[in-house]
């Protein structure tokens, strides 16, 4: 993470470094002002996020489940029969027009979801971390729950929440976070972080969950040499 007051450079200075050293590269900061002078100077903008932390872990007193669906474990391997079923409520939550949308296929979907799953991206996988199944036990929801070990947000973190469309309005979402609070709290955690996509709805429904903004982010493309 990258910021422009770090070692006295300007917001202008520092862009022009990084423009001249890293031509073509990604670069992150959370520094506005730095992000800012990169956009102006032909960056692209990979993403734009916010930091998000819900502290201390309060669950709320809701009903556990409210429309009486199953709680199931996620599958440890990539197996593509257990996936086939996982992945369709997953692409339902993230459609093409949504900020947070990949376009891949099943087997880069699954090779997103691995080193979630077996803790080599985000840190180890926490109990909390769970599908929903509907009463054919067809998976139409699901939350994983990494342990990170940050200098800055290290703790519980929610890797990827979704829920199918279809369910909006049943109180699945606010189950969820409900389960994974009591969960947390149980096994003395007292904080919660996740990353949201700006112009993601999803950060409204946060906020109503307890969450605040702490960070806000830029991952951006620096122009080639050519530019």
């Amino acid at each position: 993470m990258i910021d422009a007051g770090h070692d006295g450079r300007s917001p202008i200075d520092a862009a022009n470094v990084l423009l001249a050293q890293w031509p073509g590269r990604q670069v992150n900061t959370d520094d506005a002002a730095l992000a800012e002078q990169l956009l102006l100077s032909g960056a692209a903008t990979v993403r734009h996020s916010f930091v998000m932390r819900c502290s201390p872990l309060h669950a709320d007193l809701i009903d556990p489940n409210p429309t009486r669906l199953r709680l199931a474990d996620l599958p440890r391997t990539g197996d593509p029969e257990l996936w086939a079923r996982i992945l369709p409520s997953w692409r339902a939550a993230f459609p093409p027009e949504h900020p947070d949308h990949l376009a891949v296929d099943d087997a880069d979907a699954i090779a997103f979801f691995l080193p979630l799953i077996d803790g080599t991206e985000l840190g180890p996988l926490h109990r909390a971390s769970t599908l929903v199944v509907d009463q054919a036990g067809v998976p139409i929801a699901g939350i994983i729950i990494n342990v990170r070990s940050h200098e800055r947000w290290g703790g519980p973190w929610i890797a990827d929440f979704w829920r199918d469309p279809s369910l909006r309005g049943h109180g699945i979402g606010s189950m969820l976070i409900s389960r994974v609070k009591r969960l947390l709290a149980e096994d003395c955690y007292d904080a919660l972080s996740l990353a949201v996509t700006d112009g993601n709805d999803a950060r409204r429904a946060y906020e109503h969950e307890g969450f605040v903004d702490v960070l806000e982010s830029w991952s951006l493309r620096l122009p080639d040499e050519a530019s």
